[in-house]
């Protein structure tokens, strides 16, 4: 080809590439946040934890058990980092997609494998990359409809009593005036040989009002359909939590939040009701309540919640177990660290409640907080809580003993180093109650838990 054609050819390949772009072009978002966390404990990682899993949890996850296992709890050192990568692909205002992905490990773990939550021993080279969501967010032209469909982050209407976790699904949202609402259709299994045979779906319409500037008000519904038709191995026996071979739940409540002046006053009441059907056919009727308020008072804030999740003691053909969609949800209302899950929990995640259906025994607990800034970089906070079993039953420690499960004291210090990188330090202590008095080994009472922690937080 001649140099005159040469060019000619160039220019007419740059003229389209550049007519191109308008189309192409693309918002390239970056978040993301790092967190390092080294621990002292005698709960985290030690023999009183029932532990899940030997392949994706090597040092296992959920309730505090310390039935039968010995009355001086070996002190467990250990530090585990994450890292979350988000990644977000702006077309226009109207249109964009967003995945998040997550890396795990505890150091000195394994290395040269592939799996989740590893990858910290030396060497590395580990296949580790977790999928968290990658979904569609866009604005239906003309209607005002707001469209999520993919893997997302989706939580309830209640604090995290029933679920918080990413999802498979579609959600569309739409504002009218005051009112906002939103329906969707999520899947959390597809167990079956032929797709949408043995399936656990979840349906799910919110709304919440505001009255005024200062009051707003909320309802929820959410129907779970399980449809798997098989024991679920995740919630029996590790969760000790009712089952049943096809199972449906109606969860039906309200919530509400007021500001009067310095306060602000917030909680919910939520009903479920259902069926649990094979092996053995029960009716559900269970509820789960709260109320909460923090005011501003002195330099700092003062906060306070009470919970109330109901429990069955068994032996009747209806339970009062409120059914949390097995530990895919946290309640962090109470700001705790061992009683309850802890909020900065990363691969090791433990708590004495681990899920709100806690065993079916349900809970009761109260917390009182005080958040105090000291100065531009510093600031602390100290909580208290208690908890205790709604029910007692055949998951019982000891049915002799009280439904007390014990209280919690903690307090932390932050140092912001940057806008966006903070240390903080941590302390936790637990006084157990008379709910585990004579369960340790021998019949004697357990150790109570404490934890000391240290963590380094990035966000970006």
């Amino acid at each position: 080809m001649g140099f005159k054609k040469s060019l000619i050819a160039v220019t007419a390949t740059a003229a389209i590439a550049a007519s191109a772009v308008p189309a192409l072009a693309l918002e390239n978002e970056f978040h993301g946040m790092f967190r390092l966390k080294g621990v002292v404990n005698n709960f985290n990682a030690t023999p009183v934890i029932r532990l899940h899993g030997t392949v994706d949890t090597p040092l296992g996850y959920g309730f505090y058990d310390p039935q039968g296992k010995e009355k001086d709890v070996p002190t467990a050192t250990y530090l585990e980092q994450r890292a979350r990568l988000m990644y977000i692909a702006k077309a226009n205002d109207d249109l964009k997609l967003v995945t998040h992905f997550e890396i795990d490990s505890r150091w000195g773990d394994t290395s040269y494998t592939s799996g989740r939550n590893r990858g910290g021993a030396i060497g590395a080279d580990t296949v580790n990359i977790e999928t968290k969501s990658v979904y569609l967010d866009f604005n239906l032209p003309a209607t005002g409809v707001n469209f999520k469909v993919g893997i997302q982050p989706y939580n309830d209407a209640f604090k995290g009593v029933l679920f918080d976790a990413d999802m498979a699904g579609v959600l569309a949202s739409r504002t009218f005036g005051d009112l906002d609402a939103s329906a969707g259709f999520f899947r959390f299994d597809d167990k079956g040989t032929v797709p949408g045979k043995k399936t656990r779906d979840m349906f799910a319409a919110t709304g919440k009002y505001a009255v005024t500037k200062d009051i707003k008000v909320g309802g929820a519904y959410y129907f779970i359909d399980d449809d798997r038709s098989e024991d679920d191995g995740f919630s029996l026996p590790y969760l000790f939590q009712e089952q049943g071979f096809t199972n449906t739940y109606h969860n039906v409540g309200v919530n509400a939040e007021a500001t009067f002046g310095p306060v602000t006053v917030d909680g919910f009441f939520l009903y479920q009701f259902g069926t649990l059907r094979a092996p053995a056919n029960r009716h559900v009727s269970a509820f789960a309540g709260n109320v909460g308020a923090r005011a501003q008072v002195g330099p700092g804030t003062a906060r306070t919640e009470f919970l109330y999740v109901s429990g069955d003691k068994g032996g009747s053909g209806t339970t009062n177990a409120f059914q949390s969609v097995q530990d895919e949800h946290g309640y962090y209302g109470g700001n705790m660290q061992i009683l309850f899950r802890d909020a900065y929990a990363m691969t090791i995640d433990n708590a004495i409640v681990y899920t709100t259906n806690n065993k079916d025994q349900g809970v009761i607990a109260g917390f009182v907080g005080y958040d105090l800034p000291i100065t531009s970089k510093f600031s602390a906070s100290a909580n208290a809580g208690f908890a205790a079993v709604a029910k007692k039953n055949g998951n019982t420690s000891n049915a002799d003993n009280s439904k007390y499960l014990g209280t919690e004291i903690n307090a932390s210090l932050e140092y912001k180093m940057f806008d966006n990188m903070s240390a903080i330090a941590r302390g936790a202590y637990v006084v157990l109650g008379d709910y585990y008095s004579g369960v340790a080994a021998g019949g004697q009472d357990p150790d109570d838990p404490y934890m000391a922690s240290l963590i380094l937080n990035y966000a970006f």
